[in-house]
């Protein structure tokens, strides 16, 4: 009997989903291209949390709730509405930024669409930002940086169910500026300022054998001239780290150091025995001025970097890994904040770290989905029922 019921109950719910969209007044069909003419993503991802940005030009603000908490987001056959999470809502300027989990983004697509719904004037707010930034899929924290500068006790916020919610250092309510995704913390490297995830939560992130870690970057300048009494090295300028014996992502050396000239990026892991640093050293000039999404993989006994959804770099160690137990810092170095000078002078936004590998499609895709002038989505027109 209780099999029975199975097929009897899942089309009861795909039947109340159809009549609960009946009760937005708006929808509007949005294709996901995967093609080469559109993010040129050639294999399938699964639980994809994915970046949409909504302006003026394919949506009107005015027919959604001021905060957009009528917006809901389906797919064909889908049983219930999509988790989704609204990062940045300003019906002001028109300009919203949403995350949604689609179960499955398919590789070289472009029939796949999602469906955006709103005006409903009864729908409450739901926020399901633990659903699409699940734990049980890997993520450990995301931070958006999407706050005004603060130096309050956990007031940069994780959005995972971890809730390692992060502490701002010598910031001001005048670091919050326009991002690559919504809204970003700008850095000054003068006023030493960065942000650090400690006290118990630090624990989450010792992480060595499986781990994948991103953030997008934008340096003002590379301000770091060392310290010959310090011996302290120049050149050196954080982005995210777990401390300088644990897993970090880091502005390699002056642009002198190397030939020709270039502004370039490392990964490190930590040897356990005999213990020191094992980096990989990418190729891409990271120049100032221009934002970088960066990705740095930790699969035993492979390293690999990304820069832009490309394999940048990548190394094989074969020994054992290890990590030792300091915060993590988001635009310094947390094993040695003061002494180091490794402030990160420009913008970080959209800082990320699981306990799992990610492959190439997955890194690719994110780089295609939030990157200015993406041609991943397609608006379609606005159908009012």
């Amino acid at each position: 009997m209780k099999n029975c019921l199975v097929p009897l109950l899942l089309a009861l719910a795909l039947q109340a989903s159809a009549q609960n969209t009946r009760s937005w007044k708006y929808h509007m069909d949005i294709t996901i291209n995967t093609t080469p003419a559109g993010a040129h993503i050639a294999g399938d991802v699964h639980h994809y949390p994915l970046a949409v940005k909504l302006d003026a030009q394919h949506f009107d603000f005015g027919e959604a709730k001021a905060n957009g908490a009528d917006i809901r987001f389906s797919q064909p056959g889908g049983a219930a509405f999509l988790p989704h999470s609204i990062e940045w809502w300003d019906p002001v300027h028109r300009v919203a930024l949403v995350w949604v989990k689609v179960p499955l983004i398919k590789g070289n697509n472009d029939t796949q669409f999602i469906t955006l719904h709103w005006g409903n004037a009864a729908a409450g707010a739901e926020d399901r930002s633990h659903d699409v930034f699940a734990t049980g899929e890997g993520f450990v924290g995301v931070w958006h940086l999407n706050e005004p500068g603060n130096t309050l006790p956990g007031g940069y916020k994780d959005a995972t169910a971890s809730a390692a919610d992060a502490t701002g250092v010598n910031m001001l309510p005048g670091n919050l500026a326009a991002g690559i995704l919504g809204k970003a913390q700008q850095f000054n490297y003068s006023n030493r300022q960065w942000i650090k995830i400690d006290s118990d939560k630090r624990k989450l992130f010792d992480l060595t054998n499986q781990l994948t870690f991103s953030i997008w970057a934008q340096a003002r300048s590379y301000a770091n001239k060392g310290n010959e009494a310090k011996r302290v090295l120049p050149g050196y300028e954080t982005m995210i780290a777990k401390g300088d014996n644990s897993w970090r992502l880091q502005k390699y050396g002056t642009r002198q150091w190397h030939n020709p000239p270039a502004e370039l990026i490392e990964i490190c892991v930590e040897r356990l025995d005999p213990k020191g640093d094992l980096c990989v050293i990418g190729k891409t000039d990271m120049v100032t001025g221009r934002w970088f999404h960066i990705t740095g993989v930790h699969d035993h006994p492979y390293v690999r970097l990304y820069v832009n959804g490309v394999l940048d770099a990548t190394a094989t160690y074969d020994s054992k890994w290890t990590t030792d137990d300091h915060p993590v810092g988001i635009g310094n170095q947390s094993q040695f904040p003061d002494k180091g000078g490794r402030f990160w002078d420009g913008w970080l936004d959209e800082a990320r770290v699981l306990n799992v590998v990610k492959d190439e499609y997955w890194i690719k895709l994110d780089y295609e989905s939030q990157r200015e002038g993406q041609r991943l989505l397609r608006f379609g027109k606005t159908v009012r029922q």
